[in-house]
């Protein structure tokens, strides 16, 4: 089966598909700290993720990735990929479940505009949001003990750092922390933690299972 570029960056340069945490928690973080129906308006607005060089956005209860993808391709390219199909001036790609108009370049070329979203955190029951000591924290369930959690931090230019968790260099540290539970299968090396308030605050201060992963560019206060 034969793909072109615009086809193979849909497939894996944006839609994102969310990695194993390698430590979770039993519960969203911090434990007693209440949970927030909003992000705090400081962090509200337009970023630029420097990353993928995607669109990020903060609502008061969301955050989402846009990418605007300019398709320049051929009726043969199409005919021979899977998932995707025309349909007069409509092109449909069951990958991103959306429509796209086209304009016919000549007999054979067409070209469009794809513009891709993907929700990053959007608050609700499997998603939970907390305010600590300035930061955003994201809680979201993966199981009925698991909990993932992440970081958003926002520095003195209102640009904005995401951290996610990684696997402790020096697991004599952590668990000099909290106690930690192994939970690792054959496939996966995986750690549970259940840290009080106080203990996630060393977390958070050691970086021994924070590292940052993405960047935001503040762009607009708006959304």
């Amino acid at each position: 089966m034969k793909y072109n570029n615009i086809f193979l960056t849909l497939g894996v340069m944006f839609i994102l598909v969310a990695c194993s945490p390698p430590v979770v928690f039993t519960e969203p973080q911090p434990d007693v700290v209440s949970e927030e129906s909003q992000f705090t308006p400081a962090y509200q607005g337009m970023y630029f993720c420097t990353g993928d060089s995607s669109i990020v956005r903060v609502s008061p209860t969301t955050i989402w990735k846009e990418r605007l993808l300019q398709l320049n391709t051929t009726l043969e390219d199409i005919e021979e990929t899977d998932g995707v199909y025309l349909d007069g001036d409509i092109l449909y790609i069951e990958e991103t479940n959306t429509p796209v108009k086209i304009e016919y370049l000549d007999e054979q070329r067409i070209t469009g505009e794809l513009l891709l979203s993907d929700t990053l955190f959007q608050i609700g029951n499997k998603q939970v949001l907390k305010e600590y000591r300035g930061h955003q924290i994201l809680s979201t369930k993966m199981s009925n003990r698991n909990w993932a959690v992440q970081i958003l931090s926002k520095d003195d230019e209102g640009n904005l750092s995401l951290w996610t968790t990684k696997l402790p260099e020096d697991l004599e540290s952590l668990e000099m922390i909290t106690p930690v539970e192994d939970i690792s299968t054959e496939d996966t090396k995986r750690y549970r933690i259940s840290p009080n308030i106080a203990e996630f605050r060393k977390l958070m201060e050691s970086k021994l299972i924070f590292e940052a992963c993405d960047y935001f560019e503040k762009i607009d206060e708006s959304i």
